[in-house]
């Protein structure tokens, strides 16, 4: 390579190296880079307030409410409940994860009131299955319906496919026995779902039959 393609390299690489520093800064100053922090520092730093921070937490039951918008709820710490909780604004479509004590990752900014203005919702619920044994049939349930009416119990099933209906909360679907059964038991949980769930899975759940004939689970599992 001879001086003059030398010095040509050179002085592209510098611009380059330029440009990218000055892209950091612009997004720094705007808040585009957002600092990681905990439940407690999110609650009690006054200092956060205009600032893009990241945090995560568990989605406290009960602080939000299906179909709000723009969707609001409140994060915490599992580990340590004194750390306090973190409110958080969020204006798209939620995701199909959320529900009660789901991990959530939130990405905004830190308004005068302490909320978040979320950019990003990202939500995990992890895996969780469960055996089968010692649970009803959701011919069992529906047949027995008065009798089971409000008492708790464990019923395994398939859910129907198509029956999913979309995010909110409570979610809504249907088990049955069979892919060909024509007894059906329409359910409604209000936590977070595992990415396995779907049409066709098998789960089981744990809850109680409402007089409108409704399964109102606490607990949605995969069968082991």
């Amino acid at each position: 390579m001879n001086k003059r393609a030398r010095q040509r390299l050179i002085g592209v690489t510098i611009l380059i190296v330029v440009a990218i520093g000055a892209l950091w800064f612009l997004l720094k100053g705007a808040g585009g880079i957002a600092t990681p922090v905990s439940i407690a520092e999110a609650a009690t730093d006054g200092a956060l307030v205009g600032q893009q921070v990241e945090v995560t937490g568990a989605v406290v039951a009960g602080s939000w409410t299906s179909g709000a918008q723009p969707f609001v709820f409140e994060i915490e710490d599992p580990e340590d409940k004194d750390a306090g909780r973190v409110r958080v604004v969020w204006t798209e479509q939620v995701p199909g994860a959320f529900g009660d004590g789901t991990t959530a990752t939130v990405t905004g900014t830190v308004s005068e009131d302490g909320s978040i203005e979320a950019d990003y919702l990202v939500t995990k619920c992890p895996s969780k299955y469960e055996s089968a044994t010692g649970a009803l049939t959701v011919s069992d349930v529906t047949s027995r319906s008065d009798e089971l009416a409000g008492v708790t119990v464990k019923v395994a099933g398939f859910v129907v496919e198509g029956s999913i209906e979309p995010v909110g909360s409570p979610v809504r679907f249907e088990l049955e026995d069979t892919a060909d059964s024509a007894t059906t038991l329409p359910v409604a949980f209000g936590g977070g779902l595992s990415d396995e769930f779907g049409d066709g899975v098998k789960v089981v759940v744990t809850g109680s039959i409402e007089s409108d004939g409704v399964f109102q689970a606490t607990e949605v599992a995969l069968e082991e």
